[in-house]
């Protein structure tokens, strides 16, 4: 995460300098999500039975060898192919990793486990703007390319060397699997489902469409690293505590966490385009970063729970590609609107789409309240 933040600022300056307009910045970021979404369900699927450890050393050898060329890419489309494929390698990776956790997770700590890894996420996310600014500044933008890869390589020597093998627990028996396309009728799971996608969605928007809004208003690209990484930062000290609060909950408990932490996202994404300088930028990106604390620990304790039901690493695939469906829509969609009615409609109208996210997930919820099924 450490390696993927470290460019996320630089990235849409990066495709200006290829001749790139909203829509193709949009598709760079977009094409990690697709690739990502597209591989995660098959390799969790298969982790299932033939263990992880070998996607998770794959997929961060990947990582570290395509981050090398970056800066090789000499157009648009090469910028673009070089991101779906670091896109396969994180693919390869998160469900993996999130399955570890969870079957690592004590009963009645699962909150508290999946906390914990959220946080370490964001503040990966969060250090990396601020490494990647320093090693820009000091030793040339290219050097930030070399500091995601070496990140990756010494991740990779560390799972090789220290990580065991894991194939998941041994499944319930056969009467009792419920398969995605049964589970995907009952209202709560859609709820999850929904949540996954707005989750990404209003972090996608933060952290790549905040640095072309700040240049609207003149703001030096070192401010805008400090306020993606308050806000990235914040969400991640803050996923402890409020994984605790999920594992209290009951199931009903853990949808309402997640729709309020939802709600408050939504906010920050309708207050920044009204912010005139940096620090009324950064009061926003900590309310989007506070929304995101107090909904992904209670989404994933969610998560886990389905996934002790189908398989861990399956259902951790499916659940990692709806996510990457907020990472591939928002991008494409944001560059378009960017292009025809400027910068601030992405952030007003991603912020109605937030609100109708919610609505639709409310409505789940209240099924799930009164006991029924929703087909």
């Amino acid at each position: 995460m450490l390696g993927i933040g470290i460019i996320s600022p630089f990235l849409p300056e990066f495709a200006e300098q290829h001749g790139a307009n909203g829509f193709w910045i949009g598709m760079i970021f977009a094409g990690f999500g697709i690739s990502r979404g597209f591989i995660m369900p098959i390799v969790g699927s298969v982790s299932d039975k033939t263990g992880r450890k070998v996607f998770v050393a794959s997929g961060l050898f990947l990582f570290a060898v395509i981050s090398q060329f970056y800066p090789l890419a000499d157009s648009i489309i090469t910028l673009t192919i070089v991101r779906m494929v670091h896109g396969l390698a994180a693919g390869m990776i998160m469900p993996m990793v999130m399955a570890y956790t969870a079957e690592l997770a004590e009963k009645g700590k699962v909150g508290l486990t999946t906390g914990t890894l959220n946080m370490v996420f964001y503040l990966g996310l969060a250090a990396g703007p601020f490494l990647g600014g320093f090693m820009s500044q000091n030793y040339g933008f290219d050097s930030v390319f070399h500091a995601m890869s070496a990140l990756g390589l010494i991740s990779f020597f560390l799972v090789v060397f220290f990580l065991p093998e894991s194939k998941g627990k041994e499944p319930p028996a056969r009467d009792e699997v419920l398969t995605f396309i049964t589970l995907i009728k009952y209202s709560y799971v859609k709820a999850v489902l929904i949540g996954a996608v707005a989750i990404t969605l209003m972090i996608a928007v933060f952290m790549s469409f905040l640095p072309s809004f700040a240049a609207r208003i003149n703001m030096d690209p070192d401010h805008v690293g400090i306020i993606i990484s308050i806000g990235i930062f914040l969400a991640g000290v803050l996923q402890v505590p409020f994984g605790k609060l999920s594992d209290r909950h009951s199931t009903l408990g853990k949808l309402l966490q997640v729709a309020t932490g939802t709600s408050i996202g939504m906010f920050a994404l309708f207050v920044i385009p009204m912010c005139p300088d940096f620090k009324a930028l950064l009061a926003a990106g900590a309310f989007l970063g506070l929304g995101a604390a107090v909904s992904a620990p209670a989404l994933i304790n969610l998560s886990v729970g389905i996934g002790e039901r189908v398989g861990m690493g399956s259902w951790m695939g499916i659940f990692n590609a709806a996510m990457s469906v907020g990472f591939v829509v928002t991008p494409l969609l944001s560059g378009v609107i960017m292009d025809h009615f400027g910068i601030d409609a992405v952030f007003y109208l991603f912020g109605i789409f937030l609100f109708l996210g919610i609505l639709w997930a409310a409505y789940y919820i209240h099924k799930r309240a009164l006991g029924y099924k929703q087909a």
